[in-house]
């Protein structure tokens, strides 16, 4: 296949943190992470790069409110963890979005559908269920989809691709049997099979010595579903990792690039919007010139950029004209 880039930007707002963070402190920890996504859009557009938005299907809503039994959304079955006493959605507001804005995001589904350079929307779950814990079964994973799809149709926009809450995997053949042709795989390092405290140690040692992320090609895991994984994260410049200087950032994330156009494959760029909050600017500026190489290498003729629904599409259309 062409060397390709792919940009993938997980969109969950307080959804991703409810179980270990108010809405509160995450606005706290987090601030103006919508003027972020303004901003990330504004990019884009700039450099005319079509990115992957993985929602959080309750972002598609205005507003919600609690049913006669008093329980948020209580037509879903919950998943259950043993690490988590209450329901799933105990934290829901059940309120609107100018009331609770962290909750709840059609303006930024709006925002993203009306942009001039088109954005792939897919799906981040619609309540952050964990898919790979034991206390999601199938029927859960189901009700889940069955509630992004339909709150996505309303809105005319069809899901192809879904990116696993916290990379965690599981339901595989749910996620193909509703329609989804692409998901975001485990990024492939050489850390990732280190367990406990030295994988952490481990993870922040590659990224401060700026070491080349890998690149993959996608690998069709079921007939029709396709695991693009991820090469590298965008981490915030935040605990340990606000000493890594942003021109090792910068050279690692380029060397991503460069890895991908010399051997053939696909370098895929993934972060939360949040994870560019904190030394604002400067995490733009990264991005914006990674963009404009990436930009750059299009018009060159040496590299592809497109999203994770669009290759899966390629990808299965190049395997059927092959038989």
């Amino acid at each position: 296949m062409r060397p390709t880039f792919l940009l993938t930007f997980d969109l969950e707002l307080v959804w991703g943190s409810f179980d270990h963070m108010s809405a509160s402190q995450f606005e706290a920890v987090y601030p103006d992470v919508r003027g972020v996504i303004r901003d990330v859009l504004g990019l884009l557009e700039t450099h005319g790069i079509s990115a992957t938005w993985a929602i959080v299907g309750h972002l598609f809503l205005s507003d919600c409110e609690r049913g006669a039994d008093g329980r948020a959304h209580p037509d879903l079955p919950r998943p259950a963890y043993s690490w988590r006493d209450e329901d799933w959605f105990a934290d829901d507001p059940c309120t609107d979005r100018h009331r609770d804005p962290l909750w709840y995001g059609d303006d930024l589904v709006e925002l993203l559908i009306g942009a001039s350079v088109p954005q792939e929307i897919a799906s981040h779950s619609f309540a952050h269920a964990l898919y790979e814990t034991p206390g999601c079964d199938s029927s859960v994973a189901a009700a889940d989809l069955d509630a992004c799809i339909t709150l996505a149709r309303q809105r005319g926009i069809t899901l192809r691709s879904f990116v696993f809450p916290r990379n965690r995997e599981g339901h595989h053949a749910v996620i193909r049997d509703h329609g989804f042709v692409a998901y975001r795989g485990v990024d492939p390092t050489w850390y990732r099979r280190i367990h406990g405290p030295l994988r952490r140690v481990a993870h922040v040692a590659d990224e401060a010595l700026g070491t080349t992320p890998p690149v993959t090609l996608p690998v069709e895991t079921l007939p029709g579903l396709w695991n693009i994984p991820g090469s590298m994260m965008l981490y915030p410049r935040k605990g340990s990792r606000r000493f890594i200087p942003m021109a090792t950032r910068r050279r690692r994330a380029r060397s991503g690039l460069q890895r991908a156009v010399r051997e053939g494959k696909v370098f895929h760029l993934w972060c939360h919007p949040f994870n560019l909050v904190h030394d604002r600017s400067a995490m733009l500026s990264l991005l914006d010139r990674l963009l404009a190489e990436a930009a750059r290498l299009r018009t060159a003729g040496a590299l592809d950029i497109t999203t994770m629904g669009a290759l899966a599409v390629s990808m299965q259309a190049a395997e059927e004209s092959g038989r």
